[in-house]
């Protein structure tokens, strides 16, 4: 009796592994009947899982074929102006998927036959057709882009970009290979894959893209993928290149130190940049924030004092000083006499012009600025303090 349930177990695994390679053979069928991938596809995928023919090259060769004969099939109904809606995003599809397919086999092939010989039959194939294709996987990314698939086109550039070292196919210029890199990263940022897109964005820094705005979209994709070693190193080597132009570089500089506790590195870093570019407003408002945030209220209003001399319009100078004035303001407040009489008299003597002031220059600060919500914010209580309540009023209808 074992002698029997052995035998017909064997007689069970011979039949499955038959009906797999049916399912190649059938599918090889279709492959040759011009079917589509997809269809090839549905065949094969039963051979995928079974032990005995998921180490075939064979097995993965055939919907690679599949996928490639259909894009170039594709390729000429294109010259003849009848791809069909969606035919871009399908031919692009079908490259990924045919390279897929295709390296899979490739290992397969590789392996020693039953007499230990290694006998590829389908990589040299496999190489020439990949090779051909190589520019094809950059007009796909662009398909997918302009169809807002934007992981796909995440993909195809990536393709693009390590095919030439495994595929011996010569890979564009540097300056090409980073506006590839710098497209990538774009397209990783639109499917919100942060690390995706800074890692993209740091092989287009490397390729010799250091464009400003790859500075700036790095920054903020390291930012949003809470990376602050990222966002301190970039915006670092920016400082460098960009510095006079923008002064935010050191604003990211000094939050990570502030971030640390460092603050003798922020204030080394925001001296040094007022003594490169002493004309920067900026600069001279980004110290009155670090002496605040260190409780050198008095300190850091000069400052402020200072930004709003260098540049009238600038917005943040505006608010911060008018900001530091309303703080005053409270502050004094705290100290007023308990007395009515004596309180007035304080209030008006003392309290009053802070407000006033403070007034203004936030008023100015919100013109540069709309979407200044903080400026209206300390305005309305401004306002709410000086009794003003047509002022007060105009506010919290800006609130709104």
């Amino acid at each position: 009796m074992r002698k029997i349930v052995i035998l017909g177990a064997c007689i069970l695994a011979a039949t499955a592994a038959s009906a797999q390679q049916t399912v190649i053979k059938d599918a090889e069928r279709a492959l040759k009947e011009g079917k589509t991938a997809e269809e090839v596809v549905a065949i094969v995928t039963p051979a995928f899982t079974d032990p005995e023919t998921a180490t075939l090259a064979q097995t993965w060769y055939i919907p690679g074929k599949a996928a490639f004969s259909q894009y170039d099939n594709l390729i000429g109904v294109k010259a003849l102006g009848k791809l069909p809606e969606g035919g871009e995003v399908l031919m692009g599809n079908l490259l990924i998927d045919g390279f897929g397919y295709y390296t899979k086999a490739l290992p397969f092939d590789s392996l020693p036959n039953e007499k230990g010989k290694v006998k590829p039959k389908y990589s040299k194939e496999i190489h020439n057709t990949i090779a051909g294709h190589y520019t094809d996987y950059n007009n796909a990314a662009i398909a997918f882009w302009e169809a807002k698939d934007y992981g796909k086109a995440y993909e195809a550039w990536e393709l693009f970009c390590t095919i030439p070292a495994k595929f011996n196919v010569n890979a564009p210029a540097d300056t090409t290979m980073g506006e590839i890199r710098y497209n990538q990263a774009l397209a990783a940022w639109q499917n919100e894959n942060y690390e995706a897109a800074l890692a993209s964005f740091l092989k287009a820094k490397d390729l010799g893209y250091t464009k400003k705005n790859l500075y700036d979209y790095a920054i903020a994709v390291a930012s949003q993928a809470k990376n602050d070693d990222a966002v301190h190193d970039l915006a670092k080597e920016a400082q460098g290149l960009y510095g006079k132009e923008d002064p935010n570089y050191v604003g990211y500089m000094i939050n990570r130190y502030l971030q640390n506790q460092e603050f003798d590195k922020a204030y080394t870093i925001i001296d040094e940049a007022i003594s490169n570019d002493p004309d920067n407003a900026q600069y001279y408002v980004v110290k009155g924030i670090l002496l605040s945030e260190n409780g050198k209220k008095a300190e850091a209003k000069d400052f402020f004092k200072k930004a709003i001399a260098l540049d009238a319009a600038n917005s943040m100078a505006l608010y911060q000083y008018g900001r530091a004035l309303c703080e005053e303001a409270y502050a004094l407040g705290d100290t007023a006499p308990t007395s009515p009489k004596e309180s007035e008299i304080f209030f008006e003597e003392k309290i009053k012009p802070l407000f006033l002031e403070a007034a203004d220059y936030l008023e100015r600060a919100y013109d540069e600025d709309n979407n200044n919500t903080d400026a209206l914010r300390y305005l309305e209580n401004a306002y709410y303090n000086l009794r003003d309540e047509q002022k007060l009023q105009d506010v919290q209808n800006r609130l709104k």
